[in-house]
């Protein structure tokens, strides 16, 4: 088989960092078959001071359906890179981010002439996410503009947005695939729903991009019962005490519960007990909550930076602009809505992720993509 040679900041068992571990992993075991998958990946966890336990460090070893090296920060330097590279000989790269430096630059800037090499930009040239250290990141897309660096790479998007982003930002490309992102095997949920109490989930690393205190000042207006659950590392921790300060202000019918991080099995139990899933992101490439959300049957409702189009024509929820009053009519909306048009929003979301997410869609694209 075909070797491929992914390059992430980090792995499972991290899972701190979200989405991207998701993507990569979903990937690697949806096309395990076909391809050899090896993975070079750092020792910590995001935002940690300690290397991950229960692994062999600086060691390839077999995690789950790939072959992965988790290198401690001594061990990622060019020579070791090449080695290993050269070890391997890959038939293609796969990088994970643009901003990153050991998993991401350095590898595009060592090995992209000898190997073809696609880049998965996971969001990152989103303006919402470029506005975060903006100076510092436009200076250096410039720069790997200017000299061509990106020239006959190769590139995996997961939405036209994407492809927006990157004809804007860096330049018109004619080599990409548009691919979603892989999710995971999620089983359909039956769900009933009473007019009594409204159960509300988001499920994110919390951090200002995913600004969810735009959705607490939503919730500051609503005169029925919710209870809200946000499940995520805090990443940024100041604004996390701000959002507990926002809760506490809160009025009593409304019930604001931060949980940490979860295991995935744990994320599902949860997801039962929900009635509506909740993003008000500035910047969202994919989604992984909230397409596992719509795999559950669960409706969505949320911002129109988040990618999925046509929700409502589905009967799958709703995507609006970030507008306070447009979630507050929303939310009145579903939770004034009898059982049985919440059970045909409950079906519409799986089929809208059916029709649109499920990874037997887009299969032969990936074949495509790697081959």
């Amino acid at each position: 088989m075909k070797k491929i040679l992914i390059f992430i900041d980090w792995f499972t068992p991290a899972v701190k960092a979200g989405g991207p571990i998701s993507s990569v992993e979903n990937m690697v075991n949806f096309l395990a078959e076909s391809f050899d998958f090896y993975i070079i990946t750092g020792a910590k966890d995001l935002n940690s001071e300690h290397n991950l336990q229960g692994l062999v460090l600086n060691k390839w070893q077999k995690v789950g359906r790939a072959n992965v090296i988790y290198l401690e920060k001594s061990y990622i330097k060019n020579k070791i890179l090449k080695n290993l590279v050269a070890e391997i000989n890959p038939y293609k790269i796969y990088l994970n981010g643009i901003f990153s430096f050991k998993f991401s630059i350095l590898p595009c800037l060592l090995f992209k002439t000898k190997y073809n090499t696609i880049i998965a930009p996971r969001g990152m040239l989103g303006s919402g996410a470029i506005a975060t250290k903006s100076f510092r990141k436009i200076v250096f897309l410039q720069l790997m503009k200017n000299l061509s660096i990106y020239k006959n790479i190769h590139w995996h998007l997961s939405n036209d947005k994407e492809l927006e982003d990157l004809n804007r930002v860096i330049s018109k490309s004619i080599n990409y695939s548009i691919l979603p992102n892989i999710t995971k095997k999620i089983k359909f949920q039956e769900r009933k729903k009473s007019t009594k109490v409204l159960n509300l989930i988001s499920i994110c690393r919390i951090n200002k991009i995913k600004n969810i205190d735009f959705f607490l000042r939503v919730l500051s207006d609503i005169k029925f019962e919710c209870n809200y659950t946000i499940i995520g590392f805090a990443e940024d921790s100041e604004y996390y005490n701000s959002l507990l300060k926002i809760s506490e202000s809160l009025p009593s019918n409304i019930t604001v519960e931060f949980i940490g991080q979860q295991k995935f099995s744990m994320i599902i139990d949860f997801l039962k007990s929900a009635h509506v899933f909740i993003s008000t992101s500035k910047n969202e490439n994919f989604g992984h909550s909230i397409v596992e959300s719509l795999a559950t049957g669960l409706p969505v409702l949320i911002s129109e930076n988040c990618p999925w189009n046509n929700l409502e024509k589905y009967h799958a929820g709703f995507r609006l602009p970030l507008i306070k009053s447009y979630f507050k009519e929303k939310l009145i909306y579903l939770n004034e809505m009898n059982s049985r048009s919440y059970e045909e929003f409950n079906n519409g979301s799986r089929d809208y992720y059916d029709k649109f997410v499920n990874p037997s869609v887009y299969k032969n694209g990936y074949f495509k993509m790697f081959s």
